[in-house]
């Protein structure tokens, strides 16, 4: 069921797709690897195409339940499902075989996999007001092992490529304050030893985030999405956000926000292109979540590139798409030595560099940068009585209002 627009306007250099209305209301979900989903709505586990269509029933339960953690194994042959009625966690086969019942986690939130069959669950297994363990669990065994015991209900989960787990740790207090959330992590080193972690044994990446809802880890370059939700007293949600933080915790921006209902069920799905999620890359990454009774999509936007040949010897290559009012660097090489295929390179940049020129064959215009305009666009003229056509590939190099680089253009040849 697809609708004619999508609900969200992302920010510059990303783009969103015309989302589906959620084929199971108010359930929660998780994105396999396909870009298909699982959901669970308290009741029933259903399997659902990217684009909504049914596939099958994984699994009905004999009663309603309110829904809990929720993360597919990444063997692909069973879903980690929570209910946090009772607490109880089961595997649900992909196949349509059934559910196993494995552990009682009560008000178990969230789960990410570490590997295939150990997944690490946040639960508040003590109850109210006594704070939250992360517990892992044999998804095939039922066995438990408590990992960290943290302060506040429980939070969000999410998985580095290299082990380092991501928490959203909350707090007590309804509704909490805006810029109280926080986003904390624990290494890898760390959850491989014997002791309980805590408070103390987590790293603060990033404060002054609303309260944290879902966690998803970009596994190409290591960038972290959360979205937020700030609720009044009458649990309306006031104010929402995806944002977008590195690995270090410094927040690159505010992707999507503004449309006043809960943002959560965030998964970042690889796709076959190069790009990293982050602004104005490649295709390559896409964001997954659901909003507004709707499940929305969001992938980055590269800027597009031409060359324009105005009459006589006057050409232009232009550039659509940057940073609108950020600026860009024009670089050329010998378009003999173009690979077609890109390479990614992190060179000194905050974000991959991808390109078919050898790096030690590309060449830069000078040091100056060209202006791009309101709408991000930018352009280089120039002349060319013969001489160069079929011998120069162009690409620019954008950075945003600050002079910071952002992404890179398509190529375009002369």
């Amino acid at each position: 069921p697809l609708s004619a627009t999508a609900q969200d306007s992302p920010a510059a250099g990303f783009t969103a797709d015309a989302g589906i209305v959620n084929p199971m209301a108010w359930s929660t979900f998780a994105t396999l690897g396909d870009g298909s989903r699982v959901h669970f709505d308290g009741n029933a586990v259903v399997h659902y195409g990217a684009d909504g269509t049914f596939l099958s029933t994984l699994h009905t339960f004999s009663e309603f339940f309110f829904t809990g953690a929720i993360a597919a194994d990444p063997d692909g042959g069973s879903v980690l499902v929570g209910e946090s009625t009772n607490g109880d966690m089961y595997r649900v086969e992909m196949d349509g075989s059934g559910a196993t019942f494995l552990a009682n986690l009560a008000y178990n939130y969230d789960a990410v996999y570490e590997s295939a069959g150990v997944a690490l669950v946040s639960a508040a297994t003590c109850g109210f007001g006594c704070g939250n363990d992360i517990v892992r669990l044999n998804t095939q065994t039922g066995a438990t092992t408590v990992v960290a015991q943290v302060s506040g209900p429980s939070g969000p989960v999410a998985l580095a490529a290299n082990g380092d787990l991501y928490y959203g740790p909350a707090i007590d207090t309804f509704p909490a304050p805006s810029g109280s959330g926080e986003l904390w992590m624990f290494s890898a080193s760390s959850l491989a030893g014997s002791g309980i972690l805590t408070d103390a044994d987590a790293t603060l990446l990033t404060a002054g985030l609303d309260s944290v809802a879902s966690i998803a880890v970009d596994p190409y370059f290591g960038d972290i999405v959360v979205a937020t939700n700030t609720y009044d007293a009458s649990f309306a949600v006031v104010a929402d956000a995806l944002t977008l933080i590195r690995s270090d915790g410094e927040v690159k921006g505010v992707i999507a926000e503004g449309l006043s209902s809960y943002r959560g069920n965030i998964d970042i799905v690889q796709g076959a292109g190069i790009g990293h999620f982050r602004a104005f890359q490649p295709e390559g990454m896409t964001l997954t979540y659901s909003v507004a009774g709707r499940i929305e999509s969001i992938q980055p936007k590269r800027p597009t590139s031409t060359v324009t040949h105005y009459g006589g010897s006057f050409y232009s290559f232009e550039v659509e798409g940057g940073q609108p009012n950020g600026a860009m660097l024009l670089t050329y090489g010998n378009s003999a030595l173009h690979q077609g295929a890109e390479s990614s390179y992190q060179l000194s940049f905050d974000f991959l560099l991808h390109t078919g020129l050898p790096i030690n064959a590309t060449r830069r215009v000078g040091q100056f940068y060209l202006p791009c305009d309101s709408q991000g666009n930018a352009s280089f003229p120039f002349w060319n009585n013969g001489n160069l056509t079929g011998t120069v590939v162009f690409q620019g190099i954008m950075t945003d209002a600050a002079g910071d680089f952002v992404g890179s253009s398509a190529a375009a040849f002369n």
